[in-house]
């Protein structure tokens, strides 16, 4: 998962995807590399002195930095770790392609909550995946942005899979909106026989 811009909710779509995977029976791995401002660590509300980055330095192993989630017993979490001078070189390295190896083995679905695209660090991770989600804030982002972000992804070879457009309001919308109240209305009127 990547964006155009930061905070355009990519953190929060990399975990609703990997949580509803894991809800499904998968295995299911959710891997922080953003190495700049990393946010797995406080979505969970766990630590963030072990992770990726003592992996990639050689200091520990890789099973002692997988930590389980007691409300998703088959989803895993790596953080980033500590935050490294050079998260491009971390990210490249040939230690990040093993990991990535071995994980694969092991985990149906590898969920990597990436920098934004703007950064060297997500080009290169895009060329170790099988695929790029773009999340896009739909009150902020542009189509110039994005067009340019998907640009400099496939450029270097990644597989962009899509776009998913977060934050979207579909009431103000006039496509969604003529199309979802009638849903909305019925189940406002459920809830009301129900109360």
């Amino acid at each position: 998962m990547t964006s155009a811009h930061p905070s355009e909710g990519k953190t929060t779509i990399a975990i609703n995807t990997a949580v509803t995977f894991a809800q499904t029976g998968a295995q299911v791995l959710i891997l922080d590399c953003d190495l700049r401002r990393p946010q797995i660590h406080s979505h969970f509300k766990i630590s963030n002195s072990d992770g990726l980055t003592n992996y990639l330095s050689g200091l520990q192993d890789i099973d002692s930095l997988l930590r389980t989630h007691n409300e998703y017993p088959n989803l895993k979490l790596m953080t980033s770790g500590p935050m490294p001078t050079n998260p491009s070189d971390f990210l490249g390295s040939d230690e990040m392609y093993n990991l990535l190896e071995v994980l694969k083995r092991n985990f149906a679905h590898i969920i990597i909550d990436s920098p934004p695209a703007s950064f060297t660090d997500a080009s290169i991770l895009s060329t170790l995946v099988d695929g790029v989600v773009i999340v896009v804030n739909s009150k902020r982002g542009s189509r110039v942005a994005v067009k340019r972000a998907k640009q400099r992804l496939q450029e270097v070879g990644a597989h962009v899979l899509g776009v998913v457009l977060n934050y979207a309001d579909i009431e103000s919308d006039q496509y969604y909106s003529s199309y979802y109240p009638p849903y909305q209305k019925n189940e406002n009127q459920e809830a009301a026989k129900e109360a």
